[in-house]
């Protein structure tokens, strides 16, 4: 006759820690392609969040000809990403960088859906490496009609939420924001 449960066993699994989400939203508001560089859409995506009543340090999924993108700055984690509904957008880090994701980025900071304006600027394949297409609105400074941006579109969760065809710096899009 065997003494002891389970949990005595050397081998018997240990409860893991929960995970903490992390939130990500597409921002409420609309920009042109000058936004004044990426550190200054980090800076943009921590306001709307802070103004939201949104918690944590936020950057935007956003790359330049610089360096600076998401397979680079961002925090990776084995944490889940979330929207500000709650709905899952990728299981973590490795899956939100494997080409789709699970829904697409649709709430923004308010827990709202946007109705208009669908385009996200990015500069990011679905990896987090700046896009082939290079384009980045001169480094996300230039708001001309001359120049173009890579942009994502927030109802696809193909390819297509990060990368889609350019369009003109003049033009409006969001900023997708990630809790790091």
């Amino acid at each position: 006759m065997m003494s002891g449960g389970c949990d005595e066993s050397p081998v018997a699994p240990t409860e893991a820690a929960p995970s903490v989400d992390r939130v990500v939203f597409v921002s409420s508001a609309t920009f042109t392609g000058g936004l004044g560089g990426v550190r200054a859409a980090d800076q943009t995506c921590s306001d709307l969040a802070v103004a939201a009543g949104l918690a944590g340090i936020y950057r935007a999924w956003l790359s330049d000809d610089a360096g600076r993108s998401p397979s680079v700055t961002f925090t990776r984690s084995d944490a889940p990403f979330v929207m500000t509904s709650g709905v899952r957008v990728a299981d973590h880090w490795a899956d939100l960088t494997d080409g789709t994701i699970n829904n697409p980025i649709v709430v923004d900071e308010q827990g709202h859906q946007p109705d208009t304006v669908p385009v996200v600027w990015t500069g990011t394949d679905p990896s987090g490496q700046p896009a082939a297409s290079g384009a980045t609105c001169r480094g996300w400074t230039d708001a001309s009609g001359g120049v173009s941006g890579q942009v994502g579109v927030f109802d696809a969760i193909g390819l297509g939420w990060s990368v889609s065809p350019t369009v003109a710096c003049d033009q409006l899009a969001r900023l997708y924001c990630f809790e790091q």
